[in-house]
């Protein structure tokens, strides 16, 4: 794709933690309305790769290595053929978004597939191939009517009557499909769940996040704390311990404790909501190791709040506002980093814009 602003060819975006696409080389933020919804031979076929993909993830979904692997490959061709326009995995990508696939805040998933569902059927489909594709007869309609839907579902879900009966008004003057409300059913993932799925999501083969900040409630923070599966006798948030740095910062008095063992569980006070912050330096990046452990440092560095410092800060910021999870890869820190800057000042001037 080609930035609207420096216009220099990029090969693949930074992807912030907002779920925004932003230049490696300006570091302006493109705006997903921008993409210009197409369909040619290479991104059609990068589309029908993702779609084999996820099929093989969903066969191979009792073994688990064998679905992590097809899965990922099916999220980062889906992402290339959407980068490109294709309408197909513009949609299934919001799929994976609105589904809790993408290692995304709660409020940013639902955003990012609402404007991925939108981009398909707002707009015209351009296609720019032969075929005999059904989907992309009439100007791809049979594709902007199944995103229209999705969109509808997806608001249903979050908003009221009133701003669901307008959304529905402005896709019916378009001329698109739209289903009786009886056929929109509302169906929500647990919280805890989603929330391993995040942190599972740092094993990804392709990429995975870098850190996170997830809130747990109190009324939830049994259920974290005693989640057990795979047929193992530890608590999953001690097996995940082993690999990534978790900790629990009291979302009420800013104590934190570091998860190692099951001991360490013990102290936890169940009355309270805290945040859970992980930071997953061995898994994949685009920067090194060297790097992650800089970032690791400043985020851990210690002032007036002490240590964990940037942590804190973060948290007294996103605790004012709506969202619930705040989840970032080595983009987010890239969006402040400069030939002559450091991670370490990088990712203080990403704590900065957060804690705005």
């Amino acid at each position: 794709m080609i930035c609207g602003y420096c216009k220099k060819q990029i090969a693949r975006p930074l992807e912030l933690f907002n779920g925004d696409w932003a230049c490696p080389r300006c570091k302006k933020v493109l705006n997903i309305k921008s993409i210009s919804v197409c369909v040619t031979e290479e991104n059609d076929e990068t589309a029908k790769l993702a779609e084999l993909c996820y099929l093989r993830a969903l066969k191979s979904s009792e073994n688990k290595p064998a679905y992590d692997r097809n899965l990922s490959s099916a999220v980062e061709y889906c992402r290339t053929a959407a980068r490109m326009g294709n309408p197909k995995a513009l949609i299934r990508l919001g799929f994976f978004y609105e589904n809790g696939y993408m290692p995304v805040g709660e409020k940013e998933s639902r955003a990012l597939a609402a404007e991925y569902y939108k981009s398909v059927f707002t707009g015209s489909v351009r296609v720019d191939m032969n075929t005999h594709d059904p989907d992309y007869i009439d100007g791809g309609k049979k594709l902007q009517n199944a995103a229209a839907r999705l969109y509808l579902e997806l608001i249903k879900k979050q908003a009221d009557e009133s701003t669901y009966l307008k959304e529905k008004q402005k896709i019916m003057l378009k001329g698109l499909y739209v289903p009786d409300d009886s056929d929109v059913s509302v169906a929500a993932d647990s919280r805890v769940q989603s929330l391993f799925k995040v942190l599972s999501s740092c094993a990804s083969e392709e990429k995975s996040p870098l850190f996170g900040l997830l809130r747990v409630e109190a009324d939830e923070l049994g259920s974290v704390l005693g989640y057990i599966d795979d047929n193992k006798n530890k608590p999953k948030i001690v097996e995940l311990a082993k690999k990534i740095r978790i900790v629990f910062f009291n979302a009420e008095n800013g104590t934190f404790q570091t998860v190692k063992t099951e001991n360490n569980l013990m102290g936890l006070d169940r009355t309270m909501p805290y945040y859970l912050y992980f930071f997953n330096e061995i898994g994949v990046h685009d920067i090194s190791r060297r790097a992650c452990v800089k970032i690791a440092k400043a985020l851990k560095k210690s002032n007036a709040l002490g240590e964990y410092a940037g942590v804190k800060r973060m948290i007294g910021a996103i605790s004012k506002s709506y969202n619930v999870d705040y989840i970032f890869t080595e983009d987010d820190v890239l969006m402040y980093k400069s030939r002559f800057e450091s991670f370490e000042h990088a990712t203080g001037d990403l704590i900065d814009s957060i804690a705005e």
